[in-house]
Formats: C-alpha cells, structure tokens, sequence
C-alpha cells in the first residue's frame, strides 16, 4: 500500500470511529436539528478557491460581498456531512441546500464552521514539535521589510491575528509592529 493509499485509509478509519474531527451546529430555523460539519481538506477548499476566482462580479462591495457568500456556501455544502459516515456529503449543490436552509441559517453555519476551524492547533493538526521551532527560526529570519504585495498583506493579516493587541494603522499600507519584528536580525 503506497504511503498515499495509507494516509486516505487512516483517514477515513478515524472518520468511521468518530475520531475525526466533527462539530454539531444547532439549525436556528429548527431548533430540534443539528448538522455535522467537519473541516475541509486542503483539496476541497482549492476547489472552493477555484471557483470563487472564476466569478465574473463588479469589483465593488457588492461583487466582494457576492464573493463572500459564494465561498461560504462551497464551504458548507463540502462540509455538512451525514452524521452516520462522515464521508458522505449531505448536499451535491448549493441549490440543494439553499433550498432547506434560510439566509440566518447560512450565516449561522459558516459562523460555527470558521469557529471550529479557528479552533485548530499544532497539536491538533499533528505538527510535530521540532517543526514549529523551524517555523519560529524561519519568521524570525526573515527580512519583513522586503515584503511587499500579497506577500505584506499575508504578513500583516498572520499578525492581526496572533498578536494579543491591536496592530495600529500608522500610515496607509503601513502596520505599527515593534521593531523587532520588522527587521531581520
């Protein structure tokens, strides 16, 4: 069995044993159903990407708002799952589950889906302990002045979100970082 082969059997081994990640999200509009939603793989979210790139939308807050709900709907229809085998979809379309489900249940589920996600650690994710201690020396090597593009506003989002206090604004373009961050040492 090829090492590809074991890691989809393990995989859906963990699935069968309910070991697998999976969260029960409440219906608001029927408080006596619940959902199971589980994470998507790395493969399924790319192919959420790739649909949401070939949107032909206005490149205005509607188009991006469009975007947006797009991208939580392909989340969810890959995510909801039948509670008896998890590697059964519960729904093959969007239309199909916009067809059960009003706009505050949408809201709610991509709510408690990014919530689960959130929710991941290295421990979680099985990332072994000497490989974050690369990653800590490999951010602490890089030259964060020499970012630019997509590549900054990556940076500047990773920050936000891992720093215990608010990244200022102090020019536009520009985040307040200590120091020693932005420097390469």
């Amino acid at each position: 069995m090829s090492t590809r082969e074991k890691i989809k059997e393990r995989r859906l081994d963990r699935m069968r044993l309910g070991q697998a990640v999976c969260s029960y999200v409440n219906v608001p509009s029927d408080p006596e159903m619940k959902l199971c939603i589980v994470p998507l793989t790395e493969a399924q979210y790319r192919q959420v990407l790739e649909k949401i790139s070939k949107m032909a939308v206005a490149d205005d807050m509607a188009g991006a708002q469009l975007k947006d709900r797009v991208q939580a709907e392909e989340i969810l229809i890959r995510s909801i799952r039948e509670e008896a085998d998890l590697t059964q979809r519960v729904y093959e379309s969007v239309e199909e589950m916009n067809e059960d489900f009003n706009e505050y249940d949408i809201d709610h589920f991509i709510d408690e889906y990014n919530e689960m996600v959130e929710k991941a650690s290295p421990s979680l994710d099985g990332i072994p302990p000497e490989e974050l201690e690369n990653l800590k020396k490999a951010l602490q090597k890089m030259d964060w002045n020499g970012l630019s593009g997509s590549a900054w506003w990556a940076a500047k989002r990773f920050l936000s979100r891992i720093s215990p206090t608010p990244l200022l604004v102090n020019s536009p373009g520009s985040t307040s970082t200590p120091l020693s961050i932005t420097q390469s040492e």
